[in-house]
């Protein structure tokens, strides 16, 4: 007996009434292929990208049925089972009179599920699998041998696949509208400086006014989404003011929305508002700002962006970074959605933003034109085309023609004349995202409704989280001060306009571009320039801060800016003092005094009554307190680094702090206890010089932690200081949270965002995803029971391991390169190969972070309460104890802003809710307040950026309660701005 018989009896032998119902109903749905055309059809629900799929299918069917049933089934002549051996059937189904050999159905499966599944690969298994059902079935009603069906899935998958390559083929040669925008993407500092980019910023600029003004020349040209860069080409020609303006209010150069393009991810919330309305009224200087909201290359995009965007009136947003796997369903257009619901059109640049320079520019030579250019474009342009074309919902291509620091491109002209001739059919049109955005036509999109931080398609370099992390704690800093300080504080006062603090919203903005903020370029941008215009900020913002509040009396008095009632503890010269705010504002000290006091009933125990600590002597800890007993907390991770400033790649051994000794000593006051606990760990002192392990030999970390725990707190907060003497390493604080869990929450902008805990690695994505993540305010991992909250101050990296048992978060980074061509991680360079010393972080440096026990999930809004006071620190100073403005609130309502309005004598109060449940706030103001109106995040100046753009996005009217409080109420996820007058000014 051959093994095709023994294989069909052994199949034969399961008849039995379930496999009966069972493969019945497989032929059925297999009968005349009409499971398969109906796949086709619903193909088509995709529009233009489902007509290519359901093309696809019913080409492999064609392909498939020919070959088989008219050159194969004849040419082999092979007798059915059932006629060779008479007891094994048929069975059930009709008598067929063909041949055996290959199967005509199996064939069929195989090439409409590998025609369909080349488009939509996640597909694959339920298809695939169906089509193994197929092959059983046959076999199993005994019309087949186990060879045909086999024989058959091989061909069937070969005509499957030749059919797709027919309609890619086919698709590239059909009509298509090509939106061609030629335009530079500018980084204003990288691997040179500011100064260092300068002339050739002045060269490409003069080129970009003479091409544009040339008769004849290349007449549209897009300056990359910021206006910095032209701002700093007007200070060195302010003489070519006049042309720009004229270019600009022509249509011809289209400048803005942005003031710089900024890693959107690592920057506050309210920094990325301030962002886009200094770009829009710098862009009206010059005319008008571009009517959609570009954005060439931040390494990810938050969830709310959506809403943001439409809060200025956009409607539409350009991108190139940040898709995963979903990015095939999605296509290159598609309906983004924030967790508020807001939507706006998306276009996603597939192949990049420089997409088709390459079908006129050497990689090499980005500034020149290549010789070989029409060879050049006889053999990109299929490329071009057969990349692109696939991911079309409609008729119509955006191709770029530009990329980082490129000039005009005069040649454009004569290659889109050639590019004509060689695809008749492709209709080529110079123009701006604007108009691309205006030949869409109307149609239904797919919808994706999450934050864009994954790298299927480019790099997502999202590592940057923790590279020169002084960078990100100053930043923090300077954002704090400018927002939970000055502005509030300037908006009550009224003796500080808005315009006092734009200076230094624009010093602080200059250091959000996502090489700058990122800590992604050559240690001059970060060493000198960066630590400049941070230091700026702080004196500057210091003094003025010191002013405002000086303002009120020569008391001696503690001043907080959080706007919730909180008690807090301030420690001077003499030792913690108590106080007990009912908002923003000013308090007595010692005025009131806290539940209990802090307590210590042995050396490393601290207990308030709330929370018990217990501290080891290798500076980890346990908490008792709501959820019941975790630990343990603050566990150092020590591991090597064989990255670069883009992207961390693993190098062992690690090191634990875990059971190490070090020096305990115990500090209490009734008001603060403190345990101290100074430690030193051995690590390895680099990578060895082939960068596959680290070294041998070994330097010692010297570490102190300070785990501290104030009288009626509900978070124990921890400082850590590192005199880091290593090199080409990451040292982890580790947090055990005696959970598990399949998802977390993170507090980002303007939403706390789920993130799953499992990170699968992603077969042919350009970066793998990592499983480090940012954050904003906290990570909290919790069930119904209990949970654990870390927040950390200008920390912004973490990780959640073991499935939520684990929170690691990144103190140190330390790499010596900016980029790296042979990380496994990634593929290829993310930028140039240059040596970077200072990003190994030698010397000392301070970190602030604090855990926060949970009851249960349902207490997350007073844990995030928490981690804001914890970011925002009582200060002492003198002054007149009063509350300036009082919040209070039923869900998780957060203040977001208070500054000074536009007009004279106006504020504008902003308040967010970031969680998925409707909440409201009422809000008490020291100062009388008139409601003015609602508005956008225009601030009540909707010409902003002279773009005409309307107002498509408000919150609902703040309601007048008699007592004079003002009550406003949010829907989930919603960001309402209001403007409101000051009435004692106004009288």
């Amino acid at each position: 007996m051959s093994l095709d018989e023994a294989l069909l009896r052994q199949i034969i032998a399961l008849r039995s009434l379930p496999f009966d119902v069972i493969f019945g109903l497989t032929w059925l749905l297999t009968l005349f292929d009409w499971i398969w055309i109906a796949l086709a059809i619903f193909a088509l629900r995709d529009g233009r990208r489902g007509q290519w799929v359901a093309a696809s299918v019913i080409t492999a069917l064609v392909i498939a049925t020919v070959l088989v049933d008219f050159l194969l089934k004849p040419g082999f002549a092979r007798a059915r089972p059932f006629t060779t051996f008479p007891e094994i059937g048929p069975y059930l189904i009709p008598t067929v009179s063909t041949k055996s050999f290959p199967s005509g159905d199996v064939a069929g499966a195989f090439a409409a599920v590998a025609a369909f599944t080349a488009f939509r690969p996640w597909w694959s298994l339920p298809l695939y699998g169906f089509g193994g059902l197929v092959a059983i079935e046959r076999i199993y009603f005994g019309v087949h041998y186990p060879s045909d069906v086999l024989g058959g899935a091989v061909i069937g998958f070969v005509c499957g696949r030749l059919a797709v390559e027919l309609v890619r083929f086919a698709r590239t040669r059909v009509p298509w509208r090509a939106i061609v925008v030629p335009h530079t993407h500018w980084d204003r500092e990288w691997y040179e400086t500011v100064a260092g980019y300068r002339p050739r910023l002045l060269a490409a600029v003069d080129g970009v006014v003479a091409e544009l003004e040339r008769p004849g020349g290349v007449d549209r040209f897009t300056f990359d989404g910021q206006t910095v860069a032209l701002e700093d080409y007007l200070g060195d020609r302010p003489d070519m003011s006049a042309r720009i303006d004229a270019l600009v209010r022509a249509g011809k150069l289209l400048i803005g929305p942005w003031y710089v393009l900024s890693d959107l991810i690592l920057v506050h919330a309210e920094s990325t508002l301030r962002n886009m309305e200094e770009g829009l009224r710098l862009a009206a200087l010059h005319g008008r700002a571009m009517r959609v909201g570009y954005v060439a290359d931040p390494f990810g995009h938050p969830a709310q962006m959506p809403q943001i965007l439409r809060g200025f009136g956009y409607r539409s947003y350009v991108f190139a970074r940040g898709l995963g796997d979903e990015g095939e369903a999605l296509g290159s257009e598609f309906e983004w959605q924030a967790p508020s619901g807001d939507r706006v059109l998306a276009l996603h640049l597939v192949g990049h933003y420089d997409n088709a320079l390459w079908l006129i520019r050497d990689s090499h030579h980005v500034e020149e034109a290549d010789p070989e250019m029409q060879r050049r474009l006889r053999r990109e342009l299929p490329r071009l085309l057969a990349r692109e074309t696939p991911y079309a919902h409609s008729d119509v291509l955006l191709l770029m023609v530009g990329t980082d620091h490129t000039p005009i491109t005069p040649e454009l002209l004569p290659a889109l004349r050639q590019a004509k001739e060689l695809r008749p059919r492709l209709a080529t049109t110079i123009g701006t995202l604007e108009d691309a955005v205006a030949a869409y036509p109307p149609m239904t999109l797919p919808v994706h409704s999450r934050e864009m931080i994954e790298g299927r398609y480019r790099h997502i370099l999202r590592a940057v989280n923790s590279t020169r992390m002084w960078i990100k704690q100053e930043n923090a800093a300077c954002e704090r001060l400018l927002l939970r300080w000055l502005e509030p504080f300037a908006a009550l006062s009224g003796s500080v306009t808005r315009e006092e603090l734009r200076p230094l919203w624009r010093t602080l903005l200059q250091c959000h571009p996502h090489d700058s903020i990122c800590g992604c370029s050559i240690d001059a941008v970060h060493e000198i320039d960066m630590r400049a215009r941070f230091a700026t900020v702080r004196s500057t913002g210091d003094a003025l801060r010191e002013r405002l509040l000086g303002e009120g009396g020569a008391g001696e008095v503690a001043w907080s800016s959080t706007a919730f009632p909180r008690a807090a503890v301030v420690a001077d010269g003499t030792g913690p003092r108590f106080a007990r705010f009912d908002g923003l504002g000013a308090a007595a000290l010692d005025a009131a005094a806290p539940e209990s006091d802090v307590r210590s009933t042995a050396e490393g125990v601290l207990d308030n009554g709330r929370l018990r600590v217990e501290v080891a002597p290798d500076g980890s800890f346990y908490v008792e307190g709501p959820g019941g007993r975790t630990g343990p907390h603050n566990v150092l991770l020590d591991e090597g680094d064989r990255g670069d400033e883009y992207t961390y790649s693993y190098s062992g051994p690690p090191v634990r702090s875990a059971g190490r000794g070090g020096e305990r000593e115990t500090r209490v006051h009734p008001l603060r206890g403190e345990v101290a606990v100074r430690l030193s760990l051995p690590v390895p002192a680099a990578l060895r010089p082939d960068r596959r392990a680290r070294d041998e030999r070994i330097v010692d970390l010297g570490i102190e932690t300070v785990i501290r725990l104030d009288a009626d707190a509900d978070r124990v907060e921890i400082t850590t200081t590192i005199d880091n003497r290593a090199r080409d390493h990451r040292l982890r604080a580790i947090f055990a949270t005696g959970r598990a869990a399949r998802s977390h929450v993170a507090g980002e902008q303007f939403a706390w965002v789920r993130r799953p805990n499992r990170i699968a690695p992603k077969a042919g994505w350009a970066e793998q995803p990592p499983d480090t993540a940012h954050v904003q305010d906290f990570v909290a991992i919790s069930d119904a029971v209990g949970g654990v909250v870390v927040t950390a101050d200008g920390l912004p990296e973490y990780a959640v391991l073991g499935d939520g048992r684990e929170i690691a978060l990144t103190l140190l980074r330390c790499v010596g390169f900016l980029s790296r061509g042979d990380l496994p991680e990634r593929r290829g360079h993310a930028g140039p190969q240059l040596e970077t010393p200072g990003a190994q972080l030698q010397g000392r440096w301070s970190m602030r972070y604090a855990v926060i026990p949970l009851a249960s999930e349902s207490a997350l809004a007073s844990a995030a309460r928490s981690a804001r006071e914890f970011h925002e620190p009582p200060l002492l100073g003198r002054g007149r104890p009063g509350t300036r403005l009082a919040l209070e609130t039923d869900g998780a309502v957060e203040l977001s802003a208070l500054r000074p309005g536009h007009a004279p004598n106006t504020v504008v109060l902003r308040l967010a809710n970031p969680s998925p449940a409707e909440a409201s706030a009422r809000a008490r103001f020291m100062t009388p307040m008139r409601i003015l109106r609602t508005t956008d995040l225009r601030e009540g100046q909707d010409d902003l950026g002279a773009n005409g753009l309307d107002v498509i996005r408000t919150a609902a009217p703040l309601e007048q309660l008699p007592d004079g409080r003002l009550e406003a109420r949010l829907q989930p996820y919603e960001i309402g701005t209001w403007l409101l007058e000051r009435e004692e000014i106004r009288t």
